[in-house]
């Protein structure tokens, strides 16, 4: 980079941070920067950052600003991190945007910075050999600003029209995007699942946020994704999680340790009943996550609880130990722990490890095979790679059987038995997918122009059949344990043994994804354009104690989809 336009650079830095938008609210899980900001770290021009995501706004600028410091990167690459960079840096687009400031009538020298502004997002898929076409459609309205350099708030509202099929998207990769219910247009009935009929929904993904001492302490109330861990998709809190309310804190006192806690209310999945439906499923949920970040090693362990609403002190104070203090208060609540390492090799790779449980008996004979031993494991690798940036993953996650569900539990304070699943709105809040199943992921992800990001896919999923005569107990979050069964001494052939692949009919499913985004606003027009192609292939197989062996039959037949979806945002 020539001196005059790295002069023009600095200056915009300088110039620019009275312009920060927002500098204390959420940076969205979509955006670039947080794969740019993976890939810097990948190649040890950043330290490892933390892992409890989203970042703030000034967060990923200043680290961005660290990225563009450094002399490792290619002319081609300093302005794929310029371009975010100023695109964060400033309030965007300016056309549809009033900024101002109200004034107060009683101080005219009290004054409240105020955004408005409009954006649009549309969605639309079709499976080219079974003909359907599904589409949505959001219209968002929000208010934002910053009140001094340490608090910022959020306030919005969006309002769809769509019309889905489960049949118009590949396998395991469609998200709610509604909250609550849909209504139907044609009678607001209201629809547990993606209803066939035209539909309406709302969103509302409020934030206030307040940051200090550098982004050191971080406090916010507010209704977002979040995506706490290292993988693609994580095991305790994933970015494919519907959002909930919740107030969390971020303690990095030290450049390489930092601490997360959560408190927040969960939201039922409607099943065409609200009250019905609401009245066994009243949850909290609160979270501590803890980390070391050291140049080549990663430690972090985490403790969760699903609790039926109520007034519980100990769930909501970040230094008090969860799944300890349960014994406490009677043992009625749902209790998980989380370990995770990592080993990283600047400029080479990251290797990570993670496991979830729920429950286990270690004492169990046959320890693998039992059902009552319910965790989730993740190890994976990414790297760098040579040309533009770039990072490869290759993952493996193994979902156990009856993961994330937790059976109807009696409590003192309710007249009904509750359910303390680890769900959201009818997904889990961990890794997108279903009890009993596992998955292969090879994934290359690229940003070889400024405007231009890509990404490349292989995916096998082997799940456990949730009906018919092959049906794999625990493969469903429909699916709960019976603990009056027999649980601690099940033998092989009885319900509450497991073998995976071995015990009834598993679908293999096998996909191959190509996707690329173009981002327009680099060119002062506010839009960005996606588009994915997905070939998808699935099989069945039939196992024993003696193996599996491959079936098609007019119970599991095997079928093949032709995916393509498109996907427009403007001023976003």
């Amino acid at each position: 980079m020539n001196i005059l336009r790295k002069f023009i650079f600095v200056s915009l830095m300088f110039c620019s941070a009275g312009l920060f938008a927002q500098q204390n609210l959420s940076v969205p899980l979509t955006d670039d920067a947080y794969f740019l900001l993976e890939n810097a770290s990948l190649r040890g021009i950043l330290p490892t950052l933390p892992s409890a995501k989203p970042y703030t706004v000034s967060f990923v600028l200043d680290n961005l600003d660290k990225v563009l410091e450094s002399d490792t990167l290619s002319d081609s690459e300093r302005v794929v991190f310029e371009k975010t960079y100023e695109r964060l840096a400033q309030n965007e687009p300016k056309k549809w945007y009033e900024t101002g400031y109200y004034t107060n009538r009683f101080d005219e020298n009290v004054k409240l910075p105020v955004t408005a502004g409009f954006s649009w997002e549309s969605l639309a898929s079709v499976n080219f050999n079974n003909p359907d076409l599904s589409h949505e459609h959001w219209a968002t309205g929000y208010i934002k600003g910053d009140i001094t350099d340490y608090f910022s708030y959020n306030f919005n509202i969006a309002g769809s029209l769509m019309d889905l099929s489960n049949q118009a998207f590949a396998p395991n990769t469609y998200l709610k995007s509604w909250d609550g219910f849909q209504f139907i247009l044609s009678d607001f009935y209201d629809y547990v699942s993606i209803s066939d009929l035209p539909a309406g929904g709302l969103r509302m993904l409020p934030e206030l946020a307040f940051s200090a001492f550098d982004s050191k302490v971080q406090v916010k109330f507010s209704r977002t994704r979040r995506d706490w861990g290292y993988g693609a998709g994580n095991l305790m809190l994933s970015e494919t999680a519907r959002p909930f309310l919740a107030i969390e804190t971020a303690l990095n006192p030290i450049p390489w340790f930092s601490t997360n806690f959560i408190t927040g209310t969960l939201e039922y999945d409607s099943n065409g009943n609200l009250k019905e439906t609401a009245s066994t499923f009243q949850n909290m949920y609160s979270a501590l996550w803890g980390e070391l970040r050291f140049k080549y090693f990663y430690f972090g362990g985490t403790g969760s609880v699903v609790f039926p609403k109520r007034i519980e002190l100990g769930y909501m104070n970040p230094f008090m130990l969860a799944f300890l203090y349960q014994n406490q208060i009677g043992d009625f609540d749902n209790m998980q722990l989380g370990l995770f390492t990592g080993v990283t090799i600047p400029g080479i790779t990251h290797i990570y490890t993670s496991i979830f449980m729920d429950e286990l008996n270690v004492q169990t004979s046959h320890f693998l095979n039992k059902d009552r031993n319910m965790y989730a494991v993740q190890l994976g690798a990414k790297s760098p790679l040579p040309w533009w940036s770039s990072v490869l993953t290759l993952q493996y996650t193994k979902i156990e059987p009856y993961m994330y569900t937790h059976p109807l539990t009696k409590t003192p304070w309710y007249d009904k038995p509750m359910d303390t699943t680890y769900i959201n709105h009818g997904q889990p809040l961990g890794y997108f997918l279903n009890p009993n199943s596992d998955e292969f992921k090879l994934q290359l992800q690229a940003k070889p122009l400024w405007y231009l990001s890509t990404n490349a896919s292989y995916t096998l999923v082997r799940h456990g059949a949730t009906s018919g005569s092959g049906k794999v107990d625990g493969s469903s979050f429909s699916d709960s344990l019976n603990y009056s069964g027999n649980l601690q001494d099940a033998q092989e052939g009885d319900l509450y043994w497991k073998d995976f692949l071995h015990d009834g009919v598993y679908e293999w499913i096998n996909s191959v994804a190509l996707g690329a985004v173009l981002d327009c606003r680099y060119w002062d027009i506010p839009i960005t354009v996606g588009l994915t192609y997905t070939f998808s292939y699935t099989h069945h197989t039939l196992g024993n104690k003696d193996g599996y062996y491959r079936i098609d039959n007019a119970e599991y037949s095997n079928k093949a989809g032709n995916y393509l979806t498109l996907s427009l945002k403007l001023y976003q």
